[in-house]
């Protein structure tokens, strides 16, 4: 793993926090990950707009940011964490901005998927922020693994589906691909925008009695761009995601 900071400017190397960082004591931090294919940062300046967006809806700042190297990485995560800083809990605005990279397996393609429905509702934040607060998604995922699944799809308590624990979630009813709009707080990510300029897929409410239409599903994120699901609740589906895989390799992975 690598670390820094930005400080006076300059990213420096860090590796620690303030434990008086409300992003530590409180969870206060809004993150993008970005995937790093070789030192090459893909659709960076989307994550970096959606991050400015979360800081300024959450009475926040992103400051002025120079170019990172990615030369000093690999393949992997790239993780901006902009954090609350120092204060009490509802002081305003003083934190800091860290870069995290994580070696990892990046790749325009994984195994199918296995997913499924999650029981507990889930409480997503206001504008679907990517917060440091992550502990109900790392609870789902870690049931679906329990269970022998990938994934897990989150409902929020009207029962209206969010997104899988760590993806957006797309899903094929009546030929039409559908995806969850953002009022249920579904996370804005850059891929899924990707995804939804080259489906065309409609951003609307889908209920979890609706999942038995589906089709077909696939996920998006940042570390495996674009994923089939195989199956749902135990239901085999259609592979339907191959052109759309390899547009986004043709697209994003291999440019």
């Amino acid at each position: 793993m690598g670390s820094w900071k930005l400080a006076d400017g300059i990213w420096q190397e860090a590796s620690s926090i303030d434990l008086t960082d409300r992003g530590f004591r409180y969870g206060m931090s809004v993150f993008e990950t970005v995937a790093v294919a070789d030192s090459r940062p893909l659709l960076l300046n989307d994550h970096l707009a959606r991050l400015a967006r979360a800081a300024s809806d959450c009475g926040a700042h992103l400051p002025a940011m120079p170019s990172f190297d990615f030369t000093q990485t690999s393949s992997g995560l790239l993780r901006f964490y902009l954090t609350f800083g120092s204060g009490k809990p509802t002081a305003p605005f003083d934190g800091n901005l860290f870069a995290i990279f994580e070696p990892n397996e990046v790749t325009w393609k994984l195994a199918d998927a296995r997913v499924m429905t999650c029981a507990a509702p889930y409480l997503p934040r206001p504008g679907g922020w990517k917060t440091g607060n992550y502990w109900q998604n790392i609870d789902a995922l870690a049931t679906a693994q329990h269970s022998d699944c990938d994934e897990a799809l989150l409902f929020n308590p009207a029962g209206m589906l969010v997104s899988a624990s760590m993806a957006n979630v797309f899903l094929q009813i009546r030929e039409n691909w559908l995806t969850p709009t953002l009022a249920t707080g579904t996370r804005d990510g850059a891929v899924r925008s990707w995804a939804i300029a080259h489906t065309g897929a409609e951003e609307t409410v889908i209920e979890s009695e609706q999942l038995q239409l589906a089709k077909a599903c696939f996920l998006t994120n940042s570390r495996y761009g674009v994923r089939s699901v195989a199956e749902l609740d135990g239901r085999p589906l259609e592979n339907l995601v191959a052109p759309l895989q390899q547009k986004y390799r043709h697209e994003i992975f291999d440019v």
